[in-house]
C-alpha cells in the first residue's frame, strides 16, 4: 500500500465490521445518534380508522372494563357468602309468625348457598359474553385497519416508476404486503 496515496484520501481504508472493538467509541456514539427514531403521538397510531373501526374500539374498550370488573365483584360475592355461614350459625331473632321449619339452619344456609351459585353463575356468563365481545371488536377494528394499510400501499406502489420495478425484486413486494 502506498503512504503518499493513504494520506491523501485515494486509498479506501478497510471497513470495519459492526462488532469491531474500537479504543475511542465515538464511531458507535454517532450511529445512534443517527439512529433517533422519529416518535409518534398516541392519536397518530390511528390515522387509519374511520367512525366504525373508532366505535368499535371504543366498545371493546367498555367491554375490556367490564371484563375487569367481573374479578373484584366476584370476590365482593365471595365475602358476602362467606359471611352467611357465620351468620346462620350464630344468633337467631324470631319473628313473629314463627314455625319450626324456620329452625333449620341447613335449610337456610342451602337456600343461601344456591343464590350465590345463581349470582356466580351470572357473574362467570356476563365476564364471559364481554370478554368475547371485547376481543372481537378490537381484531374487527385491526383486520380492518390493516386492510386499509396494504391497500394504500398496493397503491404506492403502483404509482412507482417501472425503474423501481427492476431494482426490487418481485417476491420483496409479496412479503411486504403480508407483513
Amino acid at each position: 500500500m502506498d503512504l503518499e496515496a493513504g494520506r491523501n484520501g485515494t486509498v479506501p481504508c478497510p471497513r470495519r465490521a459492526e462488532g469491531d472493538f474500537e479504543l475511542g467509541g465515538s464511531r458507535n456514539q454517532d450511529k445512534k445518534k443517527k439512529k433517533r427514531m422519529n416518535l409518534i403521538g398516541p392519536l397518530t397510531l390511528f390515522r387509519y380508522s374511520d367512525w366504525q373501526d373508532k366505535l368499535l374500539m371504543s366498545l371493546g374498550t367498555i367491554m375490556a372494563i367490564a371484563h375487569g370488573s367481573g374479578l373484584p365483584l366476584m370476590m365482593i360475592v365471595f365475602g358476602q357468602m362467606t359471611d352467611k355461614f357465620v351468620d346462620t350459625a350464630g344468633n337467631f331473632s324470631f319473628p313473629v309468625n314463627f314455625s319450626l321449619s324456620m329452625l333449620n339452619p341447613g335449610r337456610i344456609l342451602e337456600e343461601e348457598m344456591t343464590r350465590y351459585a345463581y349470582y356466580y353463575s351470572g357473574l362467570g356468563a356476563g365476564v364471559l359474553v364481554a370478554a368475547y365481545i371485547q376481543v372481537s371488536f378490537w381484531t374487527l377494528a385491526a383486520g380492518r385497519q390493516v386492510r386499509k394499510i396494504r391497500q394504500e400501499f398496493f397503491h404506492t406502489i403502483l404509482r412507482q416508476e417501472i425503474g423501481w420495478f427492476d431494482v426490487n425484486d418481485t417476491t420483496e413486494l409479496n412479503t411486504r404486503l403480508t407483513e
